[in-house]
């Protein structure tokens, strides 16, 4: 094995993806390997039952390939975490299980505070500019993190977790192929619902440090995100240090959002940019950053890839190196990958 190449599997609730990195030049991590498989852990899901069977199934054969490709890259170092669903699931803790006890992998069901500090970790380190305070918001298949940031103190000022995502709120409004318009309405009051405590508390966080909203880099990370920003580029195939630093406007949301509800699943698969087998969630997603941006009155956010995958990742090369741990790692992606 190297000890200079470090691996992070994310385990996510609609989406599971790999990072494979090397350590060149000291401090300089340049991608040798990124993979991401659409497993669907969120479908199904219920509280008193949790995952089921075949989104373990289909979770634990993917962590599977990914070992393999692991072990092609003699990665000296692997961390796997998971969020959202199973952190919710009853059994949880079993595919975890079946993960270590079948492939040899060890992860862990990260809290939601943790899950929100690794993600804003691997946010910055993509951004190009993070000279402002920043809200960033990590919109999963089943859960969305928000944390209120200065890049120059060592810690998040305040973060959050709400039980929505993209995969969840499909699952219980949009299920239609395509939904109807009355489906659509509820399912944005629902989310302007659950979003409403996020507003209070926030607002309560920046009246303490005398901060407003218009104050903040709205940033946006995670599949839904990353998808509509390669939708608006028409980016066929996806490169993810394409859209780091992008902007999406809400009009574009809005506008890209009508489109969609008037298209069967089948329609949209023909959009240049939208990643297979997220075309049924894509506009559950849209939903959710639409009313973010509603609920704190802003017009556009700032995209980029990079998010919780690459925070694990830092986070496991800076223990492996002896190195603090901190929001701005001392590391930095040399992009594009290896070939």
């Amino acid at each position: 094995m190297e000890p200079s190449v470090f691996a992070a599997i994310d385990l996510g609730s609609h989406t599971t993806r790999l990072l494979v990195a090397a350590c060149q030049n000291q401090l300089q991590l340049r991608p040798l390997c990124t993979e991401r498989r659409v497993t669907r852990l969120a479908r199904g899901f219920e509280a008193n039952t949790g995952l089921t069977p075949e989104g373990m199934r289909t979770s634990l054969a993917v962590v599977r390939e990914y070992a393999g490709l692991i072990n092609q890259f003699r990665a000296g170092s692997v961390v796997c975490g998971a969020t959202g669903v199973v952190r919710k699931a009853v059994n949880g803790p079993e595919l975890l299980r079946a993960i270590e006890a079948e492939i040899g992998i060890q992860g862990s069901i990260l809290s939601e505070a943790a899950e929100a500090t690794l993600s804003v970790k691997g946010v910055l380190s993509g951004l190009p500019n993070r000279s402002a305070m920043i809200l960033a918001f990590d919109l999963g298949g089943s859960s969305t993190e928000f944390t209120l940031v200065d890049p120059l103190r060592p810690d998040p000022l305040w973060t959050t977790s709400v039980f929505i995502g993209a995969a969840t709120v499909t699952e219980a409004y949009l299920k239609a192929d395509p939904p109807a318009p009355s489906d659509l309405d509820t399912a944005g009051r629902q989310m302007r619902l659950a979003l409403k405590p996020v507003w209070a508390a926030l607002a309560h966080n920046l009246s303490r440090l005398g901060l407003r909203t218009v104050d903040l880099q709205l940033v946006g990370t995670a599949g839904t995100v990353t998808t509509l920003a390669a939708m608006q580029i028409e980016m066929a195939v996806y490169q993810p240090y394409r859209i780091n630093g992008q902007n999406l406007t809400r009009q574009w949301i809005q506008e890209t959002m009508q489109q969609l509800a008037s298209q069967s699943l089948s329609e949209r698969r023909q959009w240049v940019g939208l990643e297979k087998d997220r075309e049924d969630i894509i506009l559950g997603g849209a939903l959710i950053v639409n009313e973010i941006l509603g609920g704190l009155g802003r017009t556009n956010l700032v995209v980029t890839d990079a998010g919780l995958l690459e925070g694990l990742l830092l986070d496991s090369a800076e223990t492996t190196m002896g190195l603090p741990h901190r929001l701005i790692s001392p590391f930095t992606w040399i992009w594009p990958p290896a070939a």
